[in-house]
């Protein structure tokens, strides 16, 4: 569940969790790329957090 924790913070203040946020435990730019799961590459969105959730859940 951190995983999805992580793109929603890096998503709701990304000037402290984003790629280049201040916060030590930011998302990466790789954590981006492989959280980018949902739509054409269109970057985190809270459909990508939540499906990162439905994997972790085995509900997919």
């Amino acid at each position: 569940m951190a995983d999805a924790v992580i793109v929603m913070q890096s998503i709701a203040n990304p000037d402290k969790y984003g790629i280049n946020g201040t916060e030590k435990t930011r998302i990466t730019e790789q954590g981006q790329k492989n959280a980018d799961i949902v739509g054409n590459s269109d970057g985190l969105t809270t459909a990508d957090a939540l499906a990162v959730q439905k994997i972790m859940l085995k509900l997919n």
